[in-house]
């Protein structure tokens, strides 16, 4: 699960630190430090990031607890999506939103590792869209 360093793409990022547990809004930036971030998250097997390209929108979330995961998307301050699963995982599950554990239906929830495809997609591009169906909130 490596992201490249792709240049021309910047990219600012936030997220759950792996001391507290808890999100920490502070922009962090760099694909290295992402992926860092991530990789002790995943060990923990819990967390959530935010990540955005040098303009406001689009910001694209991923929560996750141990291998479920679900994708948020804002286009706006007004506008949300879900990243629908495909297939469908067996099962809803709960998983990390900000601070709070938040119960999701088996049509939105990811592998993991198919959630940080499509992190990996958008740190790439910029572009959320490819990733599949989005369902608005």
């Amino acid at each position: 699960m490596v992201v490249e360093e792709v240049a021309g793409v910047d990219i600012a990022w936030s997220a759950t630190s792996p001391l507290s547990g808890r999100f920490v809004p502070m922009e962090q930036s760099g694909v290295a430090g992402l992926i860092e971030r991530f990789e002790e998250l995943r060990t923990q097997e819990r967390g959530y990031l935010e990540v955005r390209g040098d303009a406001a929108f689009p910001v694209l979330t991923l929560g996750f607890t141990g291998s479920a995961a679900v994708i948020h998307l804002m286009t706006d301050e007004e506008a949300a999506f879900l990243l629908a699963a495909e297939p469908p995982a067996g099962a809803g599950a709960e998983v990390l939103v900000l601070d709070d554990p938040v119960e999701f239906t088996a049509d939105v929830v990811l592998d993991l590792e198919r959630a940080w495809q499509v992190v990996d997609g958008f740190v790439r591009t910029g572009v959320p869209g490819r990733a599949g169906e989005w369902r608005e909130l």
